[in-house]
């Protein structure tokens, strides 16, 4: 899959359907395979912390997860990709994963809702292969890992926050045992019905962050106001270096 450089990184130029495809065809492989999301909140932290800029240069496959990086490379780069975000390529490999027989594992989010969502999951794709879930919430470390690793997920899905995801992931890459490692942010709340995706016109013009804003303003504020003027500046940094 080709790349394309933007703000030190390499993103995939792929589509959904191009992203998922190679995901399967490298698992089928026997590889291991870290994906990373990127959108504005993730480049600002990578310029901010030069140990996540090198966790996600050094991931092997890095997508799109926001409208915002689509439009900077637009402007940057005068090139059109696609919008690939963490929930709508999770979803479309646990289709693959329940047709091809792939055991997948679930890391994150509070135990309540990760129950809901193996619950939903179980009614959604009855044939799919969970070969375990635990919640966020832990504290050994090496106790999650070993058992995530005696399981042997081909496919393995972190619902946790950046930059602890890319930390923690980073630092047990190579123990997991798993074959494709992705983390998915909030995905597990939305897929088990704790918070409401945005309307699909809210997606296509690139309003999902409105609709996020407004379901937890208190939480978000910052984010969408101090980093997103912090993206501006690194878009405009970018355009004239």
């Amino acid at each position: 899959m080709n790349k394309i450089e933007l703000f030190d990184l390499l993103i995939d130029e792929g589509s959904l359907e191009e992203t998922v495809e190679e995901m399967i065809e490298r698992i089928q492989r026997n590889e291991v395979i870290e994906h990373v999301g990127v959108n504005s909140n993730k480049v600002v932290l990578s310029h901010r912390d030069a140990e996540i800029k090198k966790i996600i240069q050094q991931a092997d496959m890095v997508s799109a997860d926001g409208y915002s990086v689509v439009r900077a490379c637009r402007w940057l780069k005068k090139k059109d990709i696609d919008r690939v975000t963490g929930i709508d390529t999770m979803m479309a490999l646990l289709k693959e994963a329940e047709e091809l027989e792939l055991t997948v594992y679930f890391l994150g989010t509070k135990e309540a809702i990760l129950n809901k969502l193996l619950e939903v999951l179980k009614q959604q794709y009855p044939k799919l292969k969970i070969a375990g879930a635990q919640h966020g919430y832990f504290k050994d470390e090496q106790e999650v890992v070993k058992e995530i690793a005696d399981c042997q997920p081909q496919m393995l899905f972190i619902g946790m926050t950046s930059p602890y995801k890319e930390a923690f992931v980073n630092k047990y890459k190579k123990e997991l045992n798993a074959n494709l490692i992705m983390g998915v942010g909030g995905s597990f709340d939305v897929l088990a019905g704790e918070i409401s995706r945005a309307p699909a016109w809210m997606q296509r013009n690139g309003l999902e962050w409105l609709h996020r804003f407004m379901k937890e303003p208190q939480r978000l504020y910052k984010r969408y106001i101090f980093e997103n003027v912090y993206f501006i500046y690194l878009l405009v940094q970018e355009k004239f270096k």
